[in-house]
């Protein structure tokens, strides 16, 4: 499975249109991130609520990755491979209603309804 049916079946066409967007904007002004996540922490359920029928759980989490930043040769604009952030997430996740997974799903799949990346410590 590709990224882009992995990204369709777990993320609402919202959240990956505008990570496309963004995506792009950074590729033609020559920005390319180099980031790797290398540890996700302090998961926590902030709250819970209905949309419609269907339940929304709001999630907190912070992690650690690499900030490194490159233009379009390659070079390091920002950060570097030893450059580590601890950045903190904020994810709205909503189950999918049974009638759009059809009869042949095995279990409830919960999709990113909206994220947002609400602050960055720089660590080393």
């Amino acid at each position: 499975m590709g990224v882009a049916e992995t990204l369709k079946k777990y993320c609402f066409p919202e959240v990956i249109e505008l990570c496309k967007a963004e995506h792009g904007s950074y590729q033609s002004n020559g920005i390319f991130f180099d980031n790797k996540i290398l540890h996700i922490s302090d998961v926590e359920v902030r709250e819970t609520k209905m949309m419609g029928n269907s339940p929304i759980i709001i999630l907190a989490f912070q992690t650690q990755q690499v900030y490194c930043v490159r233009d379009r040769h390659g070079s390091i604009t920002e950060g570097s491979q030893d450059t580590i952030h601890t950045v903190y997430y904020a994810w709205a996740m909503q189950l999918v209603d049974a009638e759009e997974l059809g009869d042949g799903a095995l279990y409830p799949i919960w999709r990113l309804r909206e994220m947002q990346q609400f602050g960055v410590q720089a660590l080393i």
